[in-house]
């Protein structure tokens, strides 16, 4: 019983056999207006206008009046004629006559078949021409022509003809501002736009958080806040007010927001930084007093505002002069609320971003959002909790190893992790499969990553040669280097909307890199550029992303890690932060050549290295190039059996990390 109330909402009733609201505002109810404005107009034109007259032209109407067809005229505001021909005329046919039944509600169809309507011109002046008719007529002793002329004002029908367009351009204005604040009056914009879940209705619990493990401890004080405030302000401390979520896209900041919710089974406030402006001057700053109001009214509960470098940027940065900054006003609204309560009442704030290095400081200072939780992209363990989250719905085959593709997937996120479980599924189901198998997962991962396979690009047979001794110039730098991420897999079938061909590593999770591992990355990388000058003794685009990331490799080991010792240990590129965003360098021009001369001389003695390797492994790679010309896909068992074992062995699980792609040309290069 208790469970059946509290799944019936308010507007649920017994007699609402399809169990919808009974609101009467349903999505039929414009339909209504639309009847109503068309029966207004099938009023006006036919039920106050009477029956339609048969037309004839002006010159038509004098020779029936010579004739004697006429027998009366009524000449209205000096331009409409309405007139009645004779019965004599209808009955012998010698005037067009109407063929309805006339208007049922009006006049009998004898008179309605008589009538006839012209328009007198303004140069003709009908009543002379009448009064000499009937002067004649007179004369011979003949039926004279009944004449009336009288203005008309239609009141009722003017009336309608003046409030129906105001009223289609009112009923437009009301539309389109609806569609602009769904849900809410044009005078309730001021209202907050948050969605409310009520205590108990969370149904996510840190169960389903994954990973993230320091993140629940930090947030787990909040939920034990919540449920029992006096154990910690009876000693006289105070919570933070507020809790800062960072990390990058994808990472489960929102999901770690509700789960808090779920767990200390409050109500919750959610709201995006967007909601809160609007196209109005003060919405925003009206919005943030009626969220604080509402939360004030429900408290114990949690305000959670996603994405709140929306409305959280650095004040005074880039408002033009007598300008009205709406976000500003916001912000500084948001700023006085979260001063003006007590965390004793029990409402905590909670935000997320991606960018906290653009948040006001006067957001972060002790007060406000004083503690800050990092959630960061998840570590090798983390993904394997989360891997077994998002594949708890999927029939999986008996060879899934949940270690094996945690491994498999450095730097992912959560978001990423459960887009590679949803992509195996579907791929296994195009192939009709019974289960997920490992096979998918690792085409999932593939696709993901460097985009769909085209078997079926046509590529002519010098461009294959092309690719197929780029790439195992790029296998065999990597594979000789002993800082470089193994080599597990190599590829010359085109994906994604440029790339011919692809070499996969394995990545370890590193934090701290050395000047060797830097170096040995760029032999790597400048690895299908110098295969492509030994074999072919010409250069291609094909090396534009190889380039582009080994130029910024050899300007961040001078300007931002000080591995040059003609530059020194300095690190140039921090001048350029938040705080200071129009300083561009912090260095003079001499300074700015010399950077420009130790680059070029790291990539050149790179370069150097790298061609002395591939020229003394020459014979390996004309047996891997012909080996991808004639399978196109080589595992990391064939590498072995074509290169040997690598010198610098670590244990290496199956691919998948696609890395420095072959391109078509130079435009096209990501």
């Amino acid at each position: 019983m208790a469970e059946e109330q509290k799944n019936q909402t308010p507007q649920q009733s017994p007699n609402n056999k399809d169990n919808k609201p009974s609101d009467w505002r349903s999505k039929g109810t414009p339909w209504i207006y639309v009847l109503l404005g068309l029966g207004i107009l099938f009023f006006n034109a036919y039920l106050l206008t009477g029956s339609s007259s048969q037309s004839i032209g002006y010159s038509q109407l004098l020779e029936f009046i010579q004739k004697g067809y006429v027998q009366e005229i009524e000449l209205i505001n000096d331009k409409d004629i309405r007139g009645l021909y004779t019965d004599e005329a209808i009955s012998k046919g010698k005037v067009p006559f109407n063929k309805t039944e006339g208007n049922a509600f009006r006049e009998d169809p004898a008179t309605a078949k008589k009538k006839f309507a012209t328009i007198k011109p303004l140069d003709h002046e009908l009543t002379a021409f009448i009064q000499e008719y009937n002067v004649a007529q007179k004369k011979e002793n003949k039926p004279t022509l009944a004449f009336a002329a009288k203005t008309d004002q239609n009141v009722l029908g003017g009336l309608i003809g003046w409030l129906l367009p105001l009223a289609i351009i009112i009923g437009f204005w009301v539309f389109m501002m609806r569609r602009m604040n769904p849900g809410q009056q044009v005078f309730n914009v001021g209202k907050s736009k948050a969605s409310l879940i009520e205590g108990g209705e969370q149904n996510i619990t840190f169960a389903d958080v994954a990973g993230l493990n320091e993140a629940k401890e930090e947030v787990e004080e909040v939920v034990d806040f919540l449920k029992d405030p006096l154990k910690f302000t009876k000693l006289g401390g105070k919570l933070p007010k507020g809790v800062l979520l960072v990390g990058p896209p994808g990472t489960g900041k929102t999901l770690m927001a509700k789960a808090v919710s779920g767990e200390a089974g409050v109500p919750f406030f959610s709201l995006s930084g967007s909601d809160f402006v609007e196209m109005f001057v003060g919405v925003g700053a009206a919005r943030v007093r009626d969220l604080f109001a509402q939360a004030k009214a429900k408290a114990p509960c949690i305000i959670f505002i996603d994405e709140i470098d929306a409305i959280g940027r650095s004040r005074s940065r880039g408002q033009m002069m007598g300008g009205n900054d709406e976000r500003e006003n916001t912000l500084n609204q948001l700023l006085v609320e979260m001063d003006g309560f007590n965390t004793d009442k029990g409402v905590i704030i909670m935000a997320a971003t991606n960018r906290p290095d653009i948040l006001d400081q006067a957001l972060l200072r002790p007060g406000r959002f004083d503690r800050q939780i990092m959630i960061d992209v998840p570590d090798r363990l983390e993904r394997e909790q989360i891997f077994r989250v998002h594949s708890k719905t999927l029939i999986l085959a008996d060879d899934i190893d949940v270690a094996v593709l945690a491994t498999q997937t450095p730097g992912f996120a959560g978001a990423e992790i459960a887009n590679i479980c949803n992509e195996a599924a579907l791929l296994a189901a195009r192939k009709n499969k019974d289960a997920v198998d490992m096979k998918d997962f690792e085409n999932a991962i593939d696709r993901i990553i460097g985009g769909l396979e085209k078997k079926n690009k046509l590529i002519s047979p010098f461009e294959k040669r092309v690719v197929a001794y780029h790439e195992a110039g790029l296998a065999v730098a990597g594979w000789f280097s002993e800082f470089c991420d193994p080599v597990v897999k190599v590829s010359i079938v085109p994906r994604g909307f440029a790339a011919l061909g692809y070499a996969q590593y394995l990545p370890e999770e590193r934090y701290i890199f050395t000047k060797q591992a830097l170096e040995d990355r760029m032999v790597m990388a400048l690895g299908g550029r110098a295969a492509e000058q030994l074999f072919f003794g010409h250069l291609s685009t094909g090396a534009r992303s190889d380039l582009e990331s080994i130029t910024k490799t050899a300007y961040g080991m001078v300007t931002d890690y000080g591995m040059s010792d003609t530059v020194g240990h300095f690190s140039y590129n921090s001048a350029q932060s938040a705080e200071n965003p129009w300083v561009t360098k912090q260095y003079s021009e001499a300074t700015a050549e010399k950077i420009d001369q130790e680059a070029k001389a790291i990539v050149d003695r790179v370069y150097q290295q790298t061609l002395s390797l591939l020229t003394d492994k020459k014979d390996l790679m004309e047996d891997l190039a012909q080996a991808l010309l004639k399978r196109e896909v080589l595992n990391q068992k064939e590498l072995e059996e074509i290169l040997g074992k690598r010198p610098f062995e670590r244990e290496i699980h199956q691919p998948v990390m696609a890395v420095s792609p072959q391109v078509e040309n130079d435009s096209t290069a990501d």
